[in-house]
């Protein structure tokens, strides 16, 4: 049977809506992945800061060593969210 002009008009509808949630969801995962690039810089920055001021204070090459494990921690979990969220960017697009 064929589609009726309202059958038509709601189907075209209902496919700019999906591309409106798709665009919506890319959107949102673009700004979660700044976000968390700005993390990894904002670690890296104030790690470096940090590392200054310890190498100022004369503190020991073992504390210097933690320091940098704690932050090179958090900037691995960030990257893998980072690669998370890309991940799920790419599927997206793929649809």
């Amino acid at each position: 049977m064929a589609e009726s002009f309202m059958d038509k008009l709601k189907n075209a509808a209902n496919k700019v809506a999906d591309g409106a949630k798709d665009l919506a969801a890319s959107t949102k995962l673009k700004m979660d992945i700044s976000g968390l690039q700005g993390k990894v810089k904002g670690a890296k920055e104030e790690f470096g800061i940090n590392v200054f001021a310890m190498l100022e204070e004369a503190k020991s090459f073992d504390e210097i060593t933690a320091a940098f494990a704690t932050v090179q921690t958090a900037v691995k979990d960030f990257e893998a969210q980072v690669a998370a969220k890309q991940e799920e960017l790419k599927k997206l697009s793929d649809n």
